[in-house]
């Protein structure tokens, strides 16, 4: 089971890598169970329509379930950082481009809004050090509990097809590759 270590300021976990290799993650019975039909969600690019999806039998039947949206991206002073304490994200474009701002939680960041109910907190300030993601068709971010992300920014596109999945942290392994 996946136990997330919070070191302020440095990335312990986030992976960046091509869906190609992303099967070769040994993360778990989950990953391995939503990864092929994620792949096949994928493969569809711009032409898969909005709305949500279950992989791994959903929810309900402990899958999972993805969001397909195509948005404008926002400005960087438009957008926050967000973080999560039980759920992991793919985070992945699958047309238009985006940038992904992550940063490792110190614990003493300042909150301007928490839902624990939605699992979901925005905090006031931008650090002064994050890593910046170049989000394109065919890569995917995963960020996991301890790591704030700050999504949807502009990059070159002026529209976003992307996917996101929320897994259940506690069912991911500690991350390493084949």
């Amino acid at each position: 089971m996946f136990r997330p270590e919070v070191r302020c300021g440095v990335s312990l976990i986030m992976i960046i890598d091509t869906f190609e290799r992303g099967v070769r993650y040994e993360l778990g019975p989950l990953w391995s169970a939503l990864f092929p039909g994620l792949m096949k969600l994928v493969e569809q690019g711009e032409n898969l329509p909005d709305g949500r999806y279950p992989l791994a039998g959903g929810p309900d039947e402990g899958g999972v379930m993805v969001s397909v949206e195509t948005y404008a991206p926002r400005t960087e002073v438009e957008s926050r950082y967000e973080g999560h304490s039980v759920m992991a994200d793919i985070q992945a474009v699958l047309s238009g481009d985006e940038y992904l701002d992550v940063f490792s939680l110190c614990g003493k960041e300042r909150e301007s809004m928490r839902d624990d109910d939605r699992d979901l907190v925005f905090y006031e300030d931008k650090p002064e050090a994050s890593s910046r993601v170049h989000l394109k068709p065919g890569l995917f971010a995963l960020v996991l509990p301890g790591e704030a992300h700050m999504p949807c920014q502009k990059a070159s596109s002026e529209k976003v097809k992307k996917l996101v999945v929320k897994i259940p942290a506690e069912k991911l392994s500690t991350p390493h590759c084949r």
